[in-house]
């Protein structure tokens, strides 16, 4: 399961960069406990809680297809789709003001497009539908 676990190593790293921006933010802003009055602490922290509460999913829908024989090509297609909508998500999340910056929007977009791809395929593989 090569490609999966490229992934999952790909968005461990990307979950500690976001970890880090969240401590580097309350180190600028002198915020130990909370998220405080600034708004970049807000930010970093859910750009970091984001990631955390949406890849458990299609990064498992991705290791099941991988485990069911999906096509190496279609794989690859989801798991660099998926990984640059997390980027750009996390991005948006970061660059928000009054309305939501246009990456985060193909971000949430691009997540959700494999999560539906991922579970459609999964689901038909289980005779599910």
């Amino acid at each position: 399961m090569p490609i999966s676990l490229t992934l999952l190593a790909a968005v461990g790293i990307l979950y500690i960069v976001f970890g880090a921006i969240v401590g580097a933010t309350r180190s600028k802003t002198k915020t130990n406990i909370g998220l405080g009055d600034d708004k970049r602490l807000l930010l970093a922290n859910r750009a970091h809680g984001n990631l955390a509460e949406w890849a458990p999913i299609p990064l498992m829908l991705i290791a099941a297809m991988e485990y069911l024989g999906a096509s190496t090509v279609m794989l690859t297609s989801l798991a660099v789709g998926y990984f640059t909508a997390r980027v750009l998500q996390s991005v948006g999340i970061l660059k928000d003001d009054e309305k939501p910056h246009p990456f985060r929007v193909i971000g949430a977009v691009g997540n959700l497009i494999v999560i539906v791809w991922g579970s459609i395929y999964v689901g038909l593989y289980a005779g599910a539908f």
